[in-house]
């Protein structure tokens, strides 16, 4: 197993595929910090103070672990990581392992232990790179103390969790179906699907509906976006339109530590099982 590891996160580091992901997803939060910033400074020049709303800062870029735009490093690492895997099927590289006497254990979680290193690379150079470019043209946020600072820890880690929710997903299916146009469209329309839901939930158009889209890690990322202190994380949280307001159940920690393990555990386990029934060529 260990010779296996080494040779796929050798195999990970000579990729161009997954650097010029890296690359891409990079480019992308700079892009969208900078595009806020242009047209934050452009409302300003037309209305006095409208800029306000366009305006985010160094704390929440990073603590959201994407791009303010858009989910940047979720959408895209399952991606390029996701291609990158897919390829193993076409060149016959997972037949040889078995040939020279891996199981399929062994391969399986191999897979899973560098995609989940290679995510990690991905979302936190995003992240790193939001904080810097966030923190220097809109302010961190927050003033630094050492519970913003256990925030930028804590809250990153709960972000990739969430994150590797689709991420996790999209790795399952696709190298069980050994597709990458699976790999490609997954992210993408799974990504926008429970944006949209997750976009009708914060209206507050139905305090049920809004209740069971607190426990989907798009509805909990933003809550992480958006907070400022260690204490919010177990604090009730809640949501108003029209000046109505009502909580939401549990508090977003034990929201995120209630469905997020349970969903990526459920998620490697359907994987594992599907795995070990391929016929490989």
């Amino acid at each position: 197993m260990k010779n296996l590891l080494k040779s796929d996160f050798y195999r990970a580091r000579k990729d161009k595929v997954l650097f010029i992901g890296l690359m891409v997803t990079i480019g992308l939060v700079v892009l969208s910090l900078l595009l806020t910033k242009a047209l934050s400074a452009m409302a300003n020049n037309e209305v006095d103070g409208a800029g306000a709303f366009l305006t985010t800062s160094g704390l929440s870029a990073w603590s959201n672990g994407v791009s303010i735009m858009g989910n940047t490093a979720q959408m895209l690492a399952p991606i390029f990581i996701t291609v990158f895997f897919v390829k193993e099927f076409n060149d016959r590289t997972i037949r040889n392992k078995l040939i020279i006497g891996y199981t399929r254990s062994q391969i399986f979680f191999s897979i899973i232990i560098v995609h989940f290193v290679l995510s990690l690379i991905y979302l936190f150079s995003a992240s790193f790179v939001g904080l810097l470019l966030g923190g220097l043209l809109f302010g961190l946020g927050a003033t630094f103390t050492g519970d913003v600072f256990l925030l930028l820890i804590v809250g990153f880690i709960l972000q990739f969790l969430l994150s590797y929710v689709l991420m996790g997903f999209c790795i399952i299916i696709s190298i069980n179906k050994q597709s990458v146009a699976l790999g490609i469209v997954l992210p993408i329309a799974i990504g926008f699907i429970i944006s949209l839901l997750g976009s009708f939930a914060l209206m507050g158009i139905s305090e049920g509906f809004s209740k069971v889209m607190s426990f989907t890690n798009f509805f909990q990322s933003l809550e992480l976006q958006n907070m400022v202190s260690t204490e919010e994380l177990v604090m009730t949280s809640y949501l108003e339109f029209n000046e109505t307001r009502f909580a939401l159940p549990l508090v977003p920690l034990a929201r995120i530590l209630i469905s997020t393990p349970l969903i990526i555990a459920l998620e490697l386990g359907i994987g594992y099982l599907r795995f070990k029934k391929i016929q490989f060529k």
